[in-house]
């Protein structure tokens, strides 16, 4: 009796070609490929982008005009394409006293980094402290961001939490200092975007001793930083 062996060998050939193709396919594109990425002005007013990447991936920078955002792509492939990679620390510039950074992996965009500050390279204004000489908004991954600052001397820096206008607040104003490097970390609502401002308090009016007058203050909110996720 003549036993025939196709179906099987049919079979085998499906099995084999299952599996060279799920070997063939691409990693999960789920997987987070930005350690962190941070949003920095230095003492000198300059601002950058810096970001850290999984190994086997690399970033490409595009500026969308209309929105006037900085867009960051980070894709899997090959990290020791230098050209690809001459984007992982960017210097940006003010927009309308504005720098926004859309962040994006794998082409879906995850959410966005942003400050509005006072161009202090060009001229500053009238009523800048200058109580902030340098700052950073780093995502460290998941809802948890680290904010570092740097203040001058002589000036006293507080932390309080504005729950009216879901605002988180660093105080600075003339006094005796606390300390001139800080580090903070916030942990972002999934359906609230992020807002810290720097609220500097100018004086305006010195207190009146023996008169019972109190010093008066004029605030200002600067610079502002924050994140944002897409349909917030």
């Amino acid at each position: 009796m003549k036993r025939s062996y196709i179906p099987f060998l049919m079979i085998l050939s499906i099995l084999v070609s299952a599996c060279s193709t799920e070997e063939n396919m691409p990693e999960n594109n789920d997987q987070s490929l930005l350690k962190s990425y941070k949003l920095s002005r230095d003492a000198n007013g300059r601002y950058a982008i810096d970001v850290d990447l999984v190994e086997g991936a690399y970033t490409e920078t595009y500026k969308d005009e209309a929105t006037q955002t900085n867009n960051i792509y980070a894709y899997q492939g090959d990290a020791n394409n230098a050209q690809r990679n001459a984007s992982k620390n960017n210097l940006l510039t003010l927009e309308d006293n504005k720098i926004k950074v859309g962040v994006f992996e794998n082409n879906v965009q995850k959410n966005s980094i942003w400050v509005e500050d006072e161009n202090i390279v060009l001229g500053r204004g009238q009523i800048s402290p200058d109580f902030l000489e340098s700052y950073s908004i780093e995502h460290m991954g998941g809802d948890e961001y680290v904010l570092d600052f740097n203040v001058r001397n002589n000036v006293s820096v507080s932390f309080e939490y504005n729950a009216d206008e879901n605002i988180y607040e660093v105080h600075l104003m003339e006094g005796n200092s606390n300390g001139v490097q800080f580090s903070k970390i916030y942990n972002k609502s999934p359906n609230l975007p992020l807002r810290i401002d720097f609220v500097n308090y100018i004086l305006i009016k010195p207190e009146a001793n023996g008169r019972g007058a109190s010093a008066e203050y004029a605030l200002t909110r600067v610079p502002r930083v924050g994140s944002d996720q897409p349909g917030l």
